[in-house]
């Protein structure tokens, strides 16, 4: 076994399940609602609260045989308790992606360092993190650069004609349509297309990475097919050409990105897989 590997990874990976299988299958969407309303007057907060613990006792039960019980006792409370006090803290939130992915992180987080306190393995992640070398950074700060530094840096470089698209949108619409696509829809709009060009870019980059460049180009073909037939729709060469150079902009910037960080790593690209 590797010197950093951490032991008995089946208890981790039996915790991690009780709580995909407790939030999401056995967490009815009323009892959500129910929450969100009531807040800690909830009875189904407590309901779902011990149903974690619960499965966290089994996990620790079934994969955790030279546990001592008192510990998973612990173990099993602490996970239940800090469920509680994390969901009734979303309950008070906007229910959004940000506040979900909080909501995960912490529970995860909790269920880790209860994992790492009964398996007395905090020497051990302690030893692994010291072990990162600047390669696993440079990936780390190649993704943090293709996600919203290079969607600030594409519209930098699509100022120019930005404004002349967007002033001929309303000559190709009539008035009522213009009217009925309101602020609060036009800023969803480039919110949804601000993710897409995230995920793209991440999917480039991560292909980038496992030298699958023939998925790049399914990629950017697929993207091109199903936009065909909105650029297609408005007959406007300038809205094309436009989309068109967005689209090429953010592939050359990840493709520079994602080489650099390759050659950084030490990845060999010259032999490119079929």
């Amino acid at each position: 076994m590797h010197e950093h590997v951490l032991e008995n990874s089946i208890l981790l990976i039996g915790l991690l399940t009780a709580h995909l299988i407790a939030d999401f299958y056995m967490q009815p969407y009323t009892w959500v609602e129910n929450r969100n309303k009531k807040h800690a007057l909830a009875p189904q907060l407590y309901f779902h609260s011990l149903l974690h613990g619960l499965l966290a006792g089994i996990a620790f039960f079934l994969f955790s045989a030279a546990t001592s019980t008192m510990t998973i006792v612990c173990g099993s409370m602490i996970i239940a308790a800090s469920h509680f006090f994390i969901d009734l803290v979303k309950s008070y939130s906007k229910q959004n992606t940000t506040s979900f992915l909080l909501d995960q992180m912490a529970h995860i987080a909790v269920t880790v360092s209860v994992y790492l306190y009964v398996t007395e393995q905090w020497n051990v992640l302690l030893a692994a993190i010291k072990t990162l070398n600047a390669k696993y950074f440079a990936i780390v700060l190649a993704y943090l650069a293709v996600l919203k530094p290079c969607s600030i840096v594409i519209r930098q470089l699509l100022s120019p004609w930005t404004e002349e698209v967007t002033n001929e949108k309303p000559k190709r619409q009539s008035r009522e349509e213009a009217l009925s696509l309101n602020l609060e829809a036009q800023q969803t709009l480039a919110l949804a297309g601000q993710r897409i060009g995230y995920l793209e870019r991440t999917l480039m980059l991560t292909f980038i990475l496992l030298n699958q460049f023939s998925a790049i180009g399914f990629l950017i073909a697929a993207k091109s097919i199903f936009r065909f037939g909105d650029l297609t729709k408005h007959q406007d060469r300038k809205l094309t050409e436009y989309v068109l150079l967005g689209t090429l902009t953010s592939v050359v910037i990840t493709l520079l990105v994602g080489l650099a960080c390759a050659h950084m790593v030490g990845i060999e690209l010259s032999k490119v897989s079929n």
